[in-house]
């Protein structure tokens, strides 16, 4: 990207496309056809200058940035909506729930930003593919200014997403939500959700390279097992976990199956979740009966039939999130070991579930649960008590003001 080799073929390229232009000009009077051929020239050479100045832009790009904040009131909300998922007074909302301050100086760097620069920066950078010379004419900032300042806000942020992603924060809620699940026809009336895990592709890395490689799906592979509730929110986001490692591994070290036991007892009444065949059976843990489908009895089959209705909510969940946050999803930018690509993705889904709150979710419609408001997701946030851990989620990562 700008390097000086790709500047000199650039340059060698526009060279012969000119001599080749010399070269035809001499028998455009006895030919019709070559004045079609020199026009396709005309047309390469301006492409080819054209990527010219732009990699001698991208070399040189200290030139054409100012480096002054752009605040969020710059953009209109139609932009906003497209391409940082939020319009202006739900990003300002979002930086109160995440504390950001108002002035962001960035340990070890003099370079000084804005809070609202900063959340605009994230939220883009996760929204898009865009690589950061791009994201330097939008924010008018040099792409190591950009590069510094997503990492200070991904350290901001993900001590509060890590946290407020647990079951936990929903405790007093899951059993209203089994209610409603089981009003809305399924068949278990403990359920309040649905487990599953996913796998994100990643580049080949240099280190533990066996344990990143999925063999089921043939490529390295970080997973994440979420529990999706009723209304359509993320109640539980545990990862990252090697590619390698399976959907009982990855309960046992979530340890989900205790907690819930745990929130059951304190209760007073049995909370469970829906998963795949993968899961093993236990009172808080349940799965489709395992057979093929002509071994299974007629309710059984029926059984596994409406449960996938329900729990299909799960896949929808891990849809939504690499539609809104794209970045999380291109291999090409997912390199563990030398970028937080751990914290980006969750990160993303902390913001998920903040877009659910405002927008809404696919279950709305199918399932009748609404999700909560903003306001009333923060409140669980706040409130939430964890027996196990102790957490404070006011607790703040880097970012001096």
């Amino acid at each position: 990207m700008g390097s000086a080799l790709e500047r000199r073929e650039l340059r060698e390229e526009f060279d012969e496309l000119s001599e080749l232009f010399v070269e035809f000009m001499q028998f455009r009077e006895y030919r019709d056809d070559v004045v079609v051929i020199l026009e396709m020239i005309v047309q390469a050479m301006d492409e080819c200058l054209e990527d010219l100045r732009e990699a001698e832009r991208r070399f040189n790009f200290a030139g054409v940035v100012g480096n002054i904040p752009r605040p969020i009131a710059d953009f209109d909300d139609e932009w906003l909506r497209q391409h940082c998922r939020f319009v202006g007074w739900e990003i300002r909302e979002l930086m109160r729930i995440l504390d950001v301050p108002p002035i962001i100086r960035v340990p070890g760097s003099r370079r000084v930003f804005t809070g609202e620069e900063g959340m605009l920066v994230m939220l883009r950078r996760l929204a898009g593919l865009e690589n950061l010379y791009h994201l330097s004419a939008t924010f008018d900032r040099l792409p190591t200014a950009i590069s510094e300042l997503h990492n200070a806000m991904l350290d901001h942020v993900y001590p509060y997403a890590k946290r407020a992603l647990r079951l936990e924060v929903w405790e007093d809620e899951l059993p209203r939500l089994a209610e409603e699940l089981h009003r809305q026809g399924c068949l278990i009336p403990t359920c309040c959700g649905f487990i599953d895990g996913t796998i994100f592709k990643i580049r080949r890395p240099t280190e533990g390279e066996d344990a990143a490689y999925n063999g089921w799906k043939r490529m390295h592979a970080t997973k994440y097992q979420a529990v999706v509730l009723a209304n359509f929110m993320i109640g539980d986001y545990d990862g990252p976990h090697a590619g390698s490692a399976g959907d009982g591994n990855i309960l046992r070290r979530s340890n989900v199956e205790d907690r819930l036991r745990a929130m059951s007892i304190r209760l007073g009444s049995t909370v469970s979740v829906y998963g795949d065949a993968a899961y093993s059976l236990s009172s808080v843990i349940h799965r489709p009966h395992r057979g093929n489908r002509g071994a299974l009895s007629a309710s059984e089959a029926a059984f596994n039939e409406e449960m996938s209705s329900f729990r299909q909510t799960v896949e929808w969940m891990f849809g939504k999130i690499e539609q809104l946050w794209p970045f999380v999803g291109d291999k090409t930018r997912r390199s563990i070991m030398l970028r937080q690509t751990g914290k980006e993705d969750v990160i993303a889904a902390l913001l998920t579930n903040f877009h659910t709150c405002l927008c809404g979710g696919v279950t709305t419609d199918y399932l009748g649960i609404a999700p909560p408001t903003l306001q009333e997701y923060e409140r669980l946030i706040s409130r939430a008590r964890d027996g196990t851990c102790g957490w404070n989620v006011h607790e703040r990562c880097c970012l001096r003001s």
